[in-house]
């Protein structure tokens, strides 16, 4: 029986209800929907759904903790390692990168909108994203075609890598077998 692939909707649909940490930087007024955020003082980390991480700090009360988000300087190191000539495997990303890059892109082309500082580091910023996504999928097609990847390399990837990873694999194998005169469904 063929695995459900899971989508890229489905990851974010998971990531914006998944907890995350937020730095408090002003006091929460309580309402009948937020006790639990009273608990967190000025200063203090308190963890919170995804969404209302994002509201909060939309809203001026919480920041996101620095190894949270995204830089240009971090993209820029990131790019670095995926893309020396003789690197052949995968360095590591934090399970949930492509959910903060989304984000951080969005973001990015908002306030691209009022000024053309961000609209500069925008174009920078996703022609750095455009080539370290073809440097992994290209290292995923290989891993996808090798006879037997490790387990280990296979859960290093992202969510949304592991998805493409098993529908790569799936189609490879399938179709290696159409040439070989086998039936799958056997």
């Amino acid at each position: 029986m063929a695995e459900a692939l899971v989508t890229v909707d489905d990851i974010d649909f998971d990531f914006e209800n998944s907890q995350v940490r937020v730095v408090v930087t002003r006091e929460i007024p309580e309402t009948p929907r937020s006790p639990k955020l009273k608990i967190a003082r000025v200063g203090q980390e308190t963890e919170v759904p995804y969404w209302v991480g994002r509201e909060l700090v939309q809203l001026g009360y919480a920041r996101f903790r620095e190894e949270d988000i995204i830089t240009y300087n971090s993209l820029s190191k990131m790019h670095w390692r995926e893309t020396i000539p003789s690197s052949r495997q995968l360095p590591s990303l934090p399970g949930n990168y492509y959910c903060i890059m989304r984000r951080h892109l969005r973001a990015l082309k908002e306030q691209s909108k009022q000024d053309q500082i961000k609209l500069r580091e925008l174009e920078k910023t996703e022609t750095l994203v455009r080539d370290i996504i073809s440097c992994r999928v290209r290292k995923i097609v290989s891993i996808a075609a090798s006879p037997t990847p490790s387990e280990e390399l296979i859960q290093g990837l992202t969510f949304e890598e592991r998805s493409l990873y098993r529908m790569l694999n799936g189609t490879i194998e399938e179709w290696k077998a159409k040439i070989f005169g086998q039936d799958l469904k056997a």
